[in-house]
């Protein structure tokens, strides 16, 4: 089971262990979740997931499903929410660090570490569980279990996992007042139960064109890039909500313009197949775009959007829906206000499921007995 949960998880080669109360837990705001304790508070990236709410409808469930084909069972199984940490480290080395909170088994976790012949390595206090040939720079599994009695799974490389306890006995405030993403993060996480805020879009997340903007403005004294939101909302209203932060309206409208020719380009890139349904306004300085869905699309659709920040999602894995289909045609609609209209985008299309074929026709016999050669049926063409 640990092995496959290896393969999956980036050449998952460690297990680290942290007792009960080796760590003691960081203060922070009552508003603030604890699992922000573990996080970079120079952090580039966050992403969350709220396991629960995904179970509570098909397309979340299916989403899920990426999650655990990707992590494997064991771990999700027990996990409520998921929270990334990335940062870009003074080596130019990207580093991140998954944050899984919920009611695991620690006993259970140990019993599966030593069942796989894993070497126990003590370091500073923690308990680590490393096959052999490991090294630091490979991606571990850590557990730390609270004063309150909930335990906490990191995954990351050692050096990551080691700062993210340590930072976790810091006397910390509000990570939102020093970090701008943590608060969006945290307006975020109130409706989406997946999002994701970072400081810029990523390399092959948008059109080339878009690349360069990011990388050394627009050429213009328009102004720059200052971050990039994403939520998924489903349940009564399921749809997916973007949020390109920038220095000023021209920014922004610079932003849709580029969007906008992407549109009818040929090249491809992460957000193509959703062009043609982005609409949206910009308001001040951001350009709010958002695109309805149709459900059962939804997991195949978002996967993919999920993995561009490093999420560990399995695109390919995606369990079919239970129950009817529906039959009825379902307009995509957009779920912002627009007080700027996305002029120039195409126009938003309906979506018409198929429904299932009908059966095929009922073949009708005359049965006539009692003839020499016996029983004959001979075929009825005629409607009923």
């Amino acid at each position: 089971m640990l092995k496959s949960l290896i393969k999956k998880f980036r050449g998952l080669l460690a297990l680290l262990a942290i007792s009960a109360g080796a760590i003691a837990a960081a203060t922070l705001g009552a508003s603030e979740p604890m699992a922000w304790r573990f996080a970079h508070p120079e952090a580039q990236i966050l992403a969350g997931v709220d396991f629960r709410k995904l179970s509570e409808t098909p397309d979340g469930q299916q989403i899920r499903s990426q999650f655990v084909a990707a992590l494997g069972a064991p771990v999700l199984d027990q996990a409520e929410r998921l929270l990334l940490s990335s940062v870009v480290e003074s080596t130019g080395k990207r580093s991140d660090v998954l944050i899984l909170s919920g009611s695991f088994s620690l006993t259970q976790l140990r019993k599966l570490a030593m069942a796989e012949g894993a070497r126990m390595v003590p370091y500073r206090g923690l308990e680590i569980a490393a096959p052999a040939g490991a090294v630091a720079s490979d991606p571990h599994l850590a557990w730390i279990t609270g004063p309150g009695g909930g335990t906490t799974v990191l995954i990351g490389t050692r050096p990551a996992i080691q700062a993210a306890a340590e930072r976790s006995k810091a006397q910390v405030e509000s990570l939102s007042s020093v970090n701008p993403l943590f608060k969006r993060a945290r307006d975020l996480a109130s409706e989406h139960p997946v999002w994701v805020s970072c400081e810029t879009v990523p390399q092959g997340f948008g059109p080339k064109s878009l690349d360069r903007f990011v990388e050394d403005g627009d050429g213009t004294d328009a102004g720059q890039l200052e971050g990039f939101d994403l939520g998924l909302r489903l349940g009564k209203s399921t749809d997916l909500n973007l949020w390109v932060w920038t220095s000023s309206e021209a920014t922004a409208d610079a932003v849709l313009k580029l969007l906008q020719e992407a549109a009818a380009s040929k090249d491809r890139f992460v957000l193509s197949p959703w062009l043609g349904e982005l609409q949206g306004s910009i308001e001040e300085g951001t350009l709010v775009l958002g695109a309805g869905l149709v459900p059962g699309s939804v997991a195949g659709r978002v996967g993919p959007l999920l993995a561009a920040f490093a999420l560990p999602v399995d695109v390919r894995a995606v369990a079919p829906l239970s129950g009817p289909n529906p039959t009825q045609e379902l307009a995509v609609r957009a779920k912002v206000a627009a007080s700027v209209p996305a002029t120039g985008l195409p126009p938003v299309p309906t979506f018409a499921l198929p429904t299932a074929p009908p059966p095929p026709p009922k073949k009708l016999f005359i049965r006539i007995e009692g003839m020499d050669d016996g029983v004959r049926d001979i075929p009825y063409a005629a409607k009923p």
